[in-house]
């Protein structure tokens, strides 16, 4: 509960974070002005080829017969997941095949075209536990211009999407993230090229409008045919962020459709690793901490420290002397059942055995106190030698 409660604050607060801030929501619409609309590129490239008309298709791309009889036309996809059927992704081959041209920019390619290519897009989540993931500065680099010189950045979360497996026996990487990982290729098939770029943000109006980031989409443009026969703008799958169910698939069922797509994956494996923690930490038995049981103290020493403290206030050394002296005779009387004085021959030998306490201490504390109580006056150096000589008996140590 303790978890589910923290991200829920989570949500709350950046809720609460992004009132003033402007809208950036991913849409990638050629209509779109807005950080992550696309409608600079759109208007690069129509700028591109100002003699021509620049199509605008809505509907999936088995359904369109309109380019059946291309041979040298562009299809330009700029989308946040490109699903599609298994009918779409052959009607695309065949028109790659024929000699067409296709760029798909997406965060999640559809794996029923991938698959057919020998092809696998993966995605970086390591970002998001290194504790900064609101300062990052995302970059992307491309291969025919070389350095990280010619790199392109922008201040934004970095760029996690990556081709982990590119068929390089019929392509070409063209381009790479921040992490050095293929974010830009070039599939050759038949007659034509599919160009497969897994971050749309560096086509988006926020990437392109940052410093000289027009270039990269510049350079992207250059790699198209220069007179091409017609020009495709998908906007169809801006609004169609969901597969739709294929029929007669045998494989699809609710898990294998999350797994089919990284970001759901990703996201029922997180859940699914919450659940275990919370069930790991609330299956342990709960009961109270057991205190921890101090020692008896020697309560004979803070009684008489306490004593001499009263008595030292006042500054009667040979008052303190007499009640320390009739303490330790009182003391060594119950204890050991010693009734013999200090003046009595024999009794520090016999308080020694008594007590198991050496004659080094024995002794001088006899001496002392024997000379202490006929004394008319006590000095304070006589008085910590008492003292002194007393802890180290009461304390049985040298």
């Amino acid at each position: 509960m303790h978890i589910v409660a923290s991200l829920l604050c989570c949500i709350i607060l950046s809720a609460c974070a992004r009132t003033n801030m402007p809208d950036l929501r991913e849409s990638y619409s050629y209509t779109d002005d807005k950080p992550f609309g696309a409608s600079l590129a759109y208007e690069l490239l129509k700028h591109s080829y100002p003699s021509q008309k620049t199509e605008i298709i809505n509907k999936q791309f088995g359904e369109n017969y309109e380019w059946e009889y291309d041979t040298a036309s562009v299809y330009f996809n700029v989308s946040r997941n490109w699903y599609v059927t298994d009918q779409d992704a052959e009607s695309l081959l065949g028109f790659v095949y024929k000699g067409n041209t296709a760029f798909i920019a997406a965060e999640h390619i559809d794996t029923l075209l991938l698959n057919k290519l020998y092809c696998k897009q993966t995605q970086n989540f390591n970002w998001i536990f290194s504790g900064n993931i609101f300062q990052h500065t995302s970059q992307v680099f491309v291969e025919n211009l070389g350095a990280p010189k010619d790199s392109f950045s922008y201040y934004f979360y970095p760029f996690s999407n990556y081709f982990s497996e590119a068929n390089d026996s019929y392509g070409r990487i063209l381009g790479y993230n921040q992490d050095h990982k293929a974010s830009f290729f070039v599939f050759f098939w038949g007659k034509g090229k599919i160009y497969f770029h897994s971050e749309p943000k560096a086509m988006s109006n926020y990437f392109l409008l940052t410093a000289n980031n027009y270039k990269y989409f510049q350079f992207i443009l250059r790699m198209l045919p220069s007179s091409p026969q017609n020009i495709y703008w998908d906007d169809f799958h801006n609004g169609h962020n969901y597969p739709d169910g294929r029929k007669g698939d045998k494989s699809f069922s609710t898990l294998s459709t999350v797994m089919r797509y990284p970001s759901l994956a990703k996201a029922f494996y997180i859940a699914l690793a919450m659940l275990l923690l919370y069930i790991l930490f609330n299956s342990k038995r709960r009961q109270r901490i057991i205190p921890i049981i101090k020692p008896p103290e020697n309560t004979t020493i803070v009684f008489a420290e306490a004593i001499a403290g009263l008595y030292l206030s006042k500054k009667d050394n040979r008052l303190i002397a007499e009640k320390m002296i009739t303490y330790f005779k009182e003391h060594i009387r119950t204890k050991y059942f010693l009734s013999m004085q200090p003046q009595e021959e024999g009794f520090a030998e016999m308080l020694s055995r008594k007590s198991d306490v050496k004659m080094i201490i024995v002794g001088p504390l006899t001496d002392t106190i024997k000379r202490l109580s006929v004394a008319t006056k006590v000095t304070d150096q006589e008085l910590l030698l008492l003292n002194d000589l007393t802890e180290k008996f009461l304390k049985n140590k040298v």
